[in-house]
């Protein structure tokens, strides 16, 4: 705290800093005072007594160390045949919670591997070995390979680091369009780009794979499509598509469908970047292109 004479001030106490010091002056009142039935710690995370306490004792310990479940929640769920965890009390050290789903573990193997995840965050925060994007490979060689976004949940409990399998081996990806096929029946620009080849629902530029057993149905949600038609009409609204689309069709008619192309180059283009951050969209869960479904027990 430094000396009277030299004029130190106190120094604040950072984030962590202060949850140590409180965890153990919660572990010193729970002696001091015994009868408490509970601690509830942020809100959302309850404890007994006898844990907080007898954690609380390493609340200066370092990293591995440190009493972190104390902070901390891990919550098992399954999906289809896939065990999974998320955390609850995570974010408050890092910004994002833990959401992992890798197939071939049981409940105990993903809790491990969790708490391991969780504990290194709370003591290192994001550092450059999870940053999003990363593909590690499990110590059990019957996982294999795992990969890590830093996106959003599915769950809707806010940004997370998803760990997922980086090959899925069980047969539960589908494919998707990201612009329907019945929207490009009707969208007078999906029409025309269609009738000169430059728009095809089908190809793969317009294909992402999920997986159902991740949605309540694969009822498409009609807010997302029908924002992309929004989008679609906005490129049709303007003068350089009205003068482009006049010069297609006249050349359609005469027969010449490579300058229609070329004609209508600039507006496919234009799609071609729509699909690309639909694409992220849907990767990164800013948007979805079913409804997610709730957790469930494993």
């Amino acid at each position: 705290m430094g000396s009277a004479e030299d004029n130190s001030e106190p120094k604040a106490l950072g984030f962590a800093e202060s949850v140590r010091l409180t965890t153990a002056f919660v572990g010193a009142m729970l002696e001091a005072l015994p009868g408490c039935l509970g601690v509830v710690w942020r809100g959302n995370v309850g404890r007994s007594p006898e844990m907080w306490l007898e954690q609380s004792r390493r609340s200066f310990e370092p990293f591995p160390d440190h009493p972190f479940g104390l902070w901390m929640e891990i919550i098992p769920f399954r999906s289809g045949e896939t065990v999974g965890a998320y955390t609850v009390g995570l974010s408050a050290f890092i910004g994002r919670e833990i959401e992992f789903e890798v197939d071939g573990l049981d409940q105990r193997g993903v809790t491990l591997r969790v708490a391991n995840a969780s504990s290194y965050l709370i003591a290192n925060g994001l550092d450059k070995n999870i940053e999003s994007g990363t593909v590690y490979k499990d110590d059990d060689e019957n996982i294999g390979h795992v990969a890590v976004l830093h996106r959003n949940s599915r769950f809707r409990i806010g940004p997370v680091i998803s760990f997922f399998s980086l090959q899925e081996r069980a047969g539960r990806l589908k494919t998707y369009q990201i612009i329907p096929s019945s929207l490009a029946r009707n969208h007078p620009l999906l029409i025309m780009l269609g009738k000169v080849g430059l728009f095809d629902p089908a190809k793969s530029e317009n294909l992402i794979e999920l997986r159902p057993d991740h949605y309540v149905s694969e009822a498409r949600l009609e807010i997302l499509d029908g924002g992309v038609s929004q989008e679609l009409s906005k490129m049709l609204a303007t003068d350089a598509y009205a003068e482009a689309d006049t010069n297609a069709r006249r050349a359609l008619a005469s027969g010449d469908i490579a300058s229609a192309r070329a004609f209508l180059l600039p507006r496919a283009e234009e799609v071609g970047e729509l699909q690309k951050a639909l694409q992220l969209a849907l990767t990164l869960r800013d948007a979805f292109l079913f409804m997610p479904a709730a957790p469930r027990s494993p």
